[in-house]
């Protein structure tokens, strides 16, 4: 993670609009680059939640602020360094979805811990403790070794064999 000393308010709530942003966007190229189905739903699900995500960080915005926000463009300043883009393989696309889960969750946590408002710290600790659950799918869903550059020829498959493993139905949540 990339290292903060001080931050504001605006801008950590700035950080994270952008960074849920580059995650969606992440997750939308990653789930180009798979063939499975189920991965794919996978992460179009982390996809469509990144996006809620930035719209609550816009709404938090919003509310500590006092102004809405019509557009943002962003220096260097205000991007999560630490996060990767997606690579062409989609194998390597998994880990690195992993790592900038993990690196999500530690910006999220390390802010949380900074401000007085009482609103503020909830919000950054609720986005934290979300994606440290998309870190926890990912890892369950995913082993090692993974094969999803692989044309998948049955849907019945065993970690064994495709590298991929199905969450059991009663482990689903549902939104």
């Amino acid at each position: 993670m990339q290292k903060m000393y001080t931050i504001e308010p605006i801008d950590a709530l700035k950080i994270a609009i952008q960074s849920e942003q580059e995650m969606q966007n992440y997750y939308n190229q990653a789930c180009q680059k798979v063939k499975d189905g189920d991965a794919k739903s996978i992460l179009q699900g982390l996809a469509v939640r990144a996006a809620e995500h930035r719209k609550n960080a816009i709404d938090e915005y919003s509310r500590f602020s006092g102004k809405k926000i019509l557009f943002l463009n962003l220096d260097k300043r205000h991007k999560l360094n630490s996060l990767q883009r997606c690579p062409d393989s989609p194998n390597e696309a998994i880990r690195v979805a992993k790592r900038n889960e993990k690196e999500m969750y530690d910006f999220y946590v390390t802010v949380s811990r900074r401000f007085v408002d009482a609103g503020l710290r909830a919000f950054f600790r609720k986005l934290a403790g979300e994606h440290l659950q998309h870190h926890t799918l990912l890892e369950a869903s995913f082993v090692e070794p993974l094969a999803l550059d692989q044309d998948i020829e049955s849907d019945e498959r065993q970690d064994e064999e495709g590298g991929y493993r199905d969450i059991p139905e009663e482990h689903h949540e549902t939104r």
